[in-house]
């Protein structure tokens, strides 16, 4: 797969993405979650009380945002009654994974974005993907947080993992 195909792929299973959840989903498939683990202790923290307010779901485990990460959905996660402790672990490992080449893949995913977004590709217009990207580049790379749309459709509560721990999340 190549990652226009993540795209389209997330867009089929999301269809409430709005141009900032294209911007996070490159960001994420490009520094993975690297940004998040500034402080360990607060991010465990943060983890858990997402970990125990979240109802549990039969949606997908994970979902791959590009061969290298994966979204892991913490519902779910739940549901099956996976040990928290190990998804942590596997947030931490990935986070703290650094990638020199970041910055570039994050310029290539993003002018993937955009040629999906001209052919039509998106539930919104290209228009709505040049008035968004145009503000963002302002003020140079960085995370966002998902849409309010996105939020209020698809309540996501997920981790970012590298794809490599995927066949371990087969063996618990």
């Amino acid at each position: 797969m190549n990652f226009k195909d993540y795209l389209k792929e997330q867009t089929k299973k999301h269809s409430s993405v709005m141009p900032q959840d294209i911007v996070k989903m490159c960001y994420q498939a490009a520094f993975g979650a690297e940004h998040l683990l500034s402080d360990i202790k607060a991010a465990e923290e943060y983890f858990n009380a997402e970990f125990a307010a979240v109802k549990e779901s039969e949606a997908e485990l994970y979902e791959y945002i590009s061969p290298d990460f994966c979204r892991v959905n913490l519902a779910a996660w739940k549901k099956l009654s996976l040990p928290k402790e190990q998804l942590f672990e596997m947030f931490k490992m990935t986070a703290e994974q650094k990638n020199a080449d970041a910055d570039n893949i994050f310029g290539d995913f993003i002018k993937t974005a955009e040629e999906t977004a001209k052919s039509g590709d998106f539930p919104f217009s290209y228009e709505n993907w040049r008035d968004f990207i145009e503000d963002y580049e302002k003020n140079g790379i960085r995370p966002v947080h998902h849409s309010n749309r996105y939020r209020n459709t698809e309540y996501p509560a997920y981790r970012i993992i590298s794809s490599r721990f995927i066949p371990e999340i087969s063996l618990l």
